[in-house]
C-alpha cells in the first residue's frame, strides 16, 4: 500500500528529505530493485550518493509525484485492452 507523502515528509523542518528506495518504492507501490534500475538507468528523478562503483540512491517523494503524474498524462498510446474490444 502507497505512503502518503505526509508520512514521507518533515514539513516542519521545511526541507523535504531524501528517502531511501523502499520508502520510494512503497510509495509508488513498485520493488525496490524496480525503482533502483529505473535510477541507474537515468528514468526516474534520483541522487547517487557515494563516489565508488556501487551507489546509494536516494529520492525526493515530491519528485516521484511530479515524474509519476505527468507518465500518466503523456501522449503515449492506451493499453491494448482500451485499444480494442474484446468478446
Amino acid at each position: 500500500m502507497p505512503l502518503p507523502v505526509s508520512a514521507l515528509c518533515t514539513p516542519s523542518e521545511g526541507l523535504e528529505p531524501y528517502v531511501s528506495a523502499e520508502k520510494a518504492g512503497r510509495y509508488l507501490d513498485i520493488k525496490p530493485k524496480t525503482l533502483l534500475e529505473k535510477a541507474r538507468a537515468g528514468r526516474i528523478p534520483a541522487y547517487p550518493w557515494g563516489d565508488g562503483i556501487r551507489k546509494t540512491w536516494r529520492f525526493k517523494i515530491s519528485e516521484l509525484d511530479e515524474w509519476m503524474r505527468s507518465r500518466l498524462h503523456s501522449g503515449r498510446c492506451p493499453p491494448l485492452s482500451e485499444r480494442r474490444s474484446y468478446q
